[in-house]
């Protein structure tokens, strides 16, 4: 069942899925390059202690160790509740969520007609990378669900490969929507 969106615009809550869409995805993409991903405290040659090393040495690698172990308690925001990962995860699955619930709305809601205001090419343009998006907001947590629950890294060029995409689709996207008059219809 397809109906037909108000002709000025988007519907509302299409509106409200793209934004809280759009402050998801912000608030992923921050915590996740705030966190350190590998996790790994061990300073670089510490693996040649133990016999290999002086005494200073061992008490400053030591230290590091400490000090990053304390940086990574302060990824702590609630005192033992959520920390950064936990976070970075219940955003990726928010995210994951709203890429499967936003073209199925879509579908029932139905979208605006084109904006007069966009060439041929620039609809082309905004039809593909669009698709592209909504794909990207299943692929990139999933891809980031299968990096942390396998555990194995040969899942991270497609992490990678899939943030890359999405940034390349969404700088396309905003290259045609960012003007007053296209913006406007989903404000």
């Amino acid at each position: 069942m397809t109906t037909t969106a108000p002709a000025r615009g988007y519907r509302a809550s299409q509106k409200v899925l793209h934004w809280l869409t759009v402050l998801a995805v912000a608030a992923q993409f921050a915590v996740g390059y705030a966190l350190d991903l590998d996790g790994d405290c061990d300073p670089s040659g510490e693996d040649r202690s133990g016999g290999d090393t002086t005494d200073a040495e061992e008490e400053r690698f030591d230290r590091l160790e400490e000090a990053c172990e304390a940086r990574a308690d302060d990824y702590d925001l609630l005192g033992g509740g959520l920390d950064l990962a936990e976070l970075h995860l219940g955003l990726g699955m928010t995210v994951l969520l709203l890429g499967v619930v936003r073209p199925l709305w879509r579908r029932v809601a139905g979208l605006p007609p084109w904006s007069d205001h966009l060439s041929t090419r620039q609809r082309r343009l905004v039809h593909w990378t669009e698709r592209a998006l909504l794909v990207l907001l299943v692929l990139v947590p999933l891809s980031g669900l299968l990096l942390v629950g396998t555990g194995d890294d040969a899942w991270l060029p497609l992490h990678i490969g899939a943030h890359v995409a999405f940034f390349t689709a969404l700088a396309a996207h905003l290259s045609t929507n960012l003007r007053p008059v296209i913006l406007r219809r989903m404000l």
